[in-house]
């Protein structure tokens, strides 16, 4: 038996596995007492992990081996491509990235699985049971669809290689992230339809969905800026964020995410929003069922991120309506768990009005990010003519909408969950309102006069200061005998939820803070330059003295030599065009000088046959800014998933005290 034909087995083993995982998961729900069938659910889907794992090996040691009798290793590889990046292509094409879905997905059920170390109770069996079939979708779509381990005739002695866009090491780990975030979203959405479904009460089951919903959010969150980075370095136009079809499908389940996470905050805290978590929880899934439809459908072809021709995103969109059917119906039936916990609070003035409108904005910012990215479609449908919504209607709508919940993130930490006097308020929010000023005037001080800029970083110093108030609070608060440092160590230690949240939110504000430096104060010159010119912009003197060659991977890259001075020192910078065999197009080789305040980012955009180059020059302000809020950020999630202790302990043993008076057996009462 060869390889290909025992991983095409594993994929029908899996198939077979998740199948009964689901039968036997939804049957044990119905018999509570049946302990043996919910240990056969829990060894059905370990099995299941095991099948896919042992596929996802099989199919990287044909990638390593270079064996281009399989499609996916003749489609995506090649003998000169470097052994890291024949590894990468299990997420460089359609087939192995819905492999990689399966898989990522089945080792989450696993965990789920082999963590009930005290006998399997029945919340686990339900979430097992609502889970497994979106395996039996992907594990189908693989044995019929899209198997990777589909052979080519005649068999090829080489392959066609990987897209030159993906030969970048950020790519070894942005699409990891990201489908490690966006399969994530399903666990909490199945905690959540499973508490409903068994009637369990919320706090039984919440901090499951808390856990895992911060946790996908981390990977998300960690996935975007690298995507951005990404853009960056290897697109070569200067920006990181294009508003482009597919980062906006990516964008939309982190904003019902985030607000989806301040939403489970208030119900932890009051009993409220329960409507509100609920449903943020299943956009948020819903939504990466509609971004996969998205880069995997071509229907909206303005993307450089979609996999063209693939013909499953058909198989995606009825996924979606069968999963916003089954969904709507198990809310219906459950409408009365969805009620909030006693009477709302009203005030104004109290968090969780604040908390309110930080979701409502949240909301309302990913209905006009998905309504432009559809506006194509809809346009073709309506009038035959496709119009297409670029960076200024993006910029445009959702830029106000950012400094709202910036303003917002800093109004939050200084009101309390009661109500909050009004002359106090005041006086906090005055003082804060004067560390924006200062931010403001030390950018005026710095060069900047852009009207637009210097509200943003009124905002964004000013919600900085209430970040740091409370940090400076907690330390001074426990320093005595301590000192200031050890007694906010001491603070997080003790209280890692909340300033693991502030946290994040100072890597938001840092990255928001990058985000604005480099919209509203970059400069871009294009220049035709012959060797012994040069050419000077902000400062830089750019001395043209000629073209070099250079290997890049698998290909070569044609390079303009610079010399590069800049306030007494010097350096070379090669901007290039980099050839590939097999493709039909040069790709971007760009050089990027990065400093803390500002980057040099130089483009070669044509060569000629006499060594004359166009080049294209940019400085970009603060895009190191968005980097370094990602390790903060990282950090800062962790901490916060490390305090929620209590709720891990949900998912080990679910509760582990026998059923309730709750624990209502499916289809007992209106299912």
């Amino acid at each position: 038996m060869t390889a290909p034909m025992v991983g095409d087995f594993a994929f029908k083993w899996a198939f077979l596995m998740a199948i009964y995982a689901s039968m036997a998961g939804l049957w044990a729900c119905q018999r509570r007492s049946s302990l043996r069938l919910q240990q056969s659910v829990r060894g059905a889907i370990i099995a299941l992990a095991v099948s896919l794992s042992t596929a996802v090996l099989i199919l990287e040691h044909l990638f390593v081996a270079g064996d281009y009798a399989v499609r996916a290793v003749y489609d995506h590889t090649d003998r000169t491509l470097p052994l890291l990046y024949k590894m990468a292509a299990l997420w460089g094409g359609d087939c192995g990235s819905v492999l990689f879905w399966a898989w990522i997905l089945s080792l989450y059920l696993a965990f789920i699985a082999a963590r009930a170390t005290v006998a399997p109770r029945l919340l686990t069996s339900t979430v097992l049971a609502v889970a497994t079939p979106l395996e039996i979708f992907f594990t189908g779509l693989l044995i019929w669809v899209v198997n990777p381990f589909a052979t080519v005739w005649p068999h090829a002695v080489n392959g066609a290689g990987l897209d030159p866009l993906l030969r970048n090491p950020v790519m070894l780990v942005h699409p990891p992230a990201m489908y490690t975030g966006l399969i994530g979203m399903v666990i909490p959405l199945a905690y959540l339809l499973s508490g409903l479904l068994r009637r369990l009460p919320w706090p039984q089951w919440i901090g499951a969905v808390r856990v895992w919903m911060l946790f996908s959010w981390l990977w998300l969150s960690a996935a975007l800026i690298l995507g951005g980075m990404w853009a960056y370095l290897e697109l070569g136009w200067g920006g990181y964020w294009e508003w482009d079809p597919v980062e906006n499908a990516a964008l939309l389940p982190w904003l019902t995410a985030t607000a989806c996470l301040h939403a489970l905050q208030v119900e932890e805290r009051r009993g409220q929003h329960r409507w509100w978590t609920a449903l943020l929880a299943a956009a948020t899934f819903l939504l990466t069922l509609i971004g996969t439809y998205i880069t995997r459908s071509g229907v909206l072809k303005n993307s450089v991120h979609a996999f063209t021709g693939t013909g499953i995103g058909s198989y995606f969109a009825g996924l979606f309506l069968v999963s916003l059917v089954t969904i709507a119906v198990i809310f219906v039936m459950r409408r009365d768990m969805l009620d909030d916990r006693g009477p709302a609070q009203v005030d104004g003035m109290a968090k969780e009005s604040v908390y309110r409108l930080l979701e409502t904005t949240i909301v309302i910012m990913a209905a006009l990010v998905l309504a432009g990215t559809f506006y194509p479609v809809i346009t073709q449908t309506l009038s035959h003519q496709t119009i297409i919504l670029r960076q200024g209607f993006f910029n445009q709508s959702v830029s106000p909408l950012f400094l709202l919940i910036i303003g917002l993130m800093g109004i939050a930490p200084i009101m309390s969950w009661q109500q909050n006097s009004w002359p106090v308020l005041t006086a906090q929010t005055g003082s804060l309102a004067a560390s924006g000023l200062v931010g403001v005037a030390v950018a005026f001080l710095g060069g900047d006069r852009t009207p637009l800029s210097l509200v943003g970083v009124f905002v964004i110093t000013t919600a900085l200061a209430s970040m740091l108030r409370e940090f400076y609070r907690a330390g001074r608060a426990r320093s005595v005998g301590l000192g200031f440092w050890q007694g906010l160590w001491s603070a997080f230690v003790a209280h890692r939820r909340r300033y693991g949240g502030y946290m994040a939110h100072l890597a938001f504000l840092l990255v928001a803070l990058g985000v604005l430096g480099s919209h509203t104060n970059a400069l871009a010159l294009t220049r035709t330059l012959r060797p012994g010119q040069f050419i000077t912009v902000a400062g830089y003197r750019l001395y043209y003295r000629g073209i070099a060659s250079r290997p890049r991977f698998s290909g070569l890259s044609t390079q303009a030599v610079l010399v590069v001075s800049y306030h007494g020192r010097s350096w070379i910078s090669r901007p290039g065009l980099a050839f590939y065999a097999g493709s039909a197009a040069p790709v971007a080789d760009p050089s990027i000088h990065e400093g803390f305040m500002q980057d040099l980012y130089v483009v070669v955009d044509a060569i000629s046959a006499h060594q004359a180059v166009l080049l294209h020059v940019m400085i970009n302000p603060c895009v190191l800014w968005i980097w370094s809020g990602l390790p903060l950020l990282v950090a800062g999630a962790g901490l916060a998933l490390s305090g929620r202790r209590s709720a891990r302990l949900s998912i080990v043993h679910d509760h582990a005290l026998g059923p309730t008076t709750h624990d209502t057996p499916i289809g007992s009462d209106g299912l």
